[in-house]
């Protein structure tokens, strides 16, 4: 089997195709078909085209030693010392080892503990000198005078309101005879009490807080009797005062 099916057969192992493989060396895909034909002339030298089986190997994870000797094999080098320059090419890609640097979080570590410790100790020893410094001070006691309490203010005296004399109430009682007659009764302010007409044997009793005007039709047919007692008066139109007097109507 030719170098180039290797390649090939290599690629379909892997489940690529040419553009993916191409994408993943950088590798154009025109190069690569016509590497997997055995054409290498397009490389530019074997010097390249070893570079581009060792690539091709490495992303379709095949072995790349083995490739490189069937590569060599058909396409011998004229100058061994172009594969040792090669080859010392691939060396300087590999990663370099550098000195260990040291571990920055271990040393912010073992500082944190520090601090934690020298807290700690601080925390315990303080209240000890605290105290000390307290038994040497003299306490002050603050006397306190008690303040005598103002009495209470006496409440006002309350005015005396002396009660206002109520007028006596006029208690007139009416009682008709014979043909009787018609009767109205008004107060001092001309409200009225009772206007009608008292028929024979009919009585009318108004009681009221002040003076009675009175006004009959017929004062013969008529008993007037002012507070339980009777009075005579003369005329049709009279008053009676809260005394019980009779007096002439305005």
């Amino acid at each position: 089997m030719s170098i180039g099916s290797e390649l090939t057969a290599a690629r379909e192992r892997a489940g690529m195709t040419v553009e993916q493989l191409s994408a993943a060396t950088r590798i154009r895909s025109g190069l690569i078909v016509a590497m997997e034909a055995d054409d290498f002339t397009r490389c530019g030298g074997n010097f390249y085209a070893r570079g581009h089986i060792r690539s091709i190997a490495r992303a379709v994870q095949a072995d790349p030693a083995a490739l490189l000797a069937a590569f060599d094999e058909s396409h011998p080098q004229a100058d061994p010392e172009l594969n040792r320059q090669e080859e010392r090419a691939e060396l300087k890609k590999k990663p370099a080892l550098h000195p260990a640097r040291p571990r920055w979080a271990v040393v912010l570590g073992a500082i944190l503990v520090g601090l934690m410790g020298w807290g700690m100790v601080r925390l315990f020893t303080v209240p000890n000198d605290v105290e000390a410094n307290a038994s040497k001070t003299t306490p002050t006691v603050a006397v306190t005078t008690p303040t005598a309490k103002p009495s209470a203010p006496k409440p006002p005296a309350k005015p005396t309101v002396k009660p206002t004399p109520k007028s006596p109430k006029v208690v007139i009682t009416l009682k008709a005879a014979r043909d009787g007659s018609y009767v109205t009764l008004r107060n001092y302010y001309g409200e009225r009490l009772f206007q009608g007409l008292l028929g024979r044997g009919s009585t009318q009793t108004v009681t009221y807080p002040g003076s009675i005007r009175v006004t009959v039709g017929n004062i013969g047919n008529l008993a007037v009797f002012v507070n339980g007692q009777r009075v005579y008066p003369k005329t049709e139109r009279f008053m009676i005062t809260p005394t019980g007097a009779i007096a002439k109507a305005d």
